[in-house]
């Protein structure tokens, strides 16, 4: 199979604080799940929308003037198709130069890269789809339109399958969000690893189709799989 690179997220691991997995991580980019250090407070046009800025400076050990110089960084790496909304990198490079510039005093952060397979990825862009310009694309978009294939690097560990769940503005759930794991693996003979991810199967369809009916009680909205990477030199 064929996958597209969608992007690059920046992760701090958060304990789950719920369900049968409660104290434990998985390695989601889910904001649901874990703490992305791109959030909406850094993007300037939604100025104030975060309501959990002090304890983000509080956690991620930052102040205002760095929260300041974040606004002014990102709003740069927009206006050069370098960042996506939301919460993503559009290049590894961006990437990684965000976290040495505003977070090298923290050892704990993760980089990872999101690939979808190109039938999914063309999914994605029709269901998401802008008729004119990128304003308002979501960062997923941006990307796999761009149709980056994927690369045999040894830089990159393959650590798993996410099923994902994706909202209007681009943000999204995971299975994790439904405390569902077990539910899915017996139904459909999935294995979760260490990482609290699915190991690949042959065929998707069926688990797809059964998050995608509202009647079985996922969010309502287009659900997706997704190849998880970990950037080993991130």
């Amino acid at each position: 199979m064929k996958y597209y690179l969608a992007g690059y997220y920046l992760i701090k691991h958060r304990p789950i604080s719920f369900g049968t997995r409660k104290d434990n991580v998985v390695s989601t980019c889910s904001s649901c799940i874990n703490d992305n250090l791109i959030d909406i407070w850094a993007y300037t046009q939604t100025n104030d929308n975060n309501p959990h800025i002090d304890s983000f400076k509080y956690d991620f050990q930052i102040q205002d003037v760095s929260v300041s110089e974040i606004k002014k960084w990102i709003d740069q790496k927009l206006s050069e198709n370098k960042v996506g909304w939301p919460d993503l990198f559009l290049d590894l490079e961006t990437a990684k130069n965000y976290k040495q510039k505003f977070f090298s005093h923290l050892s704990n952060i993760n980089i990872y890269a999101v690939y979808f397979e190109s039938l999914e990825a063309n999914k994605l862009i029709d269901e998401f789809k802008i008729e004119e310009g990128n304003q308002g694309q979501i960062g997923f978009v941006q990307n796999l339109t761009k149709k980056i294939s994927e690369k045999i690097d040894n830089s990159e560990q393959l650590i798993g399958f996410d099923l994902i769940g994706i909202e209007h503005g681009g943000s999204f759930h995971t299975f994790h969000c439904h405390e569902i794991g077990k539910e899915l693996s017996d139904k459909f003979g999935l294995s979760i690893n260490n990482f609290g991810l699915f190991e690949n199967t042959e065929d998707w369809k069926l688990t797809l189709n059964f998050l995608n009916d509202e009647s079985n009680g996922c969010e309502p909205v287009p659900w997706f799989v997704v190849k998880t990477k970990l950037i080993k030199s991130g």
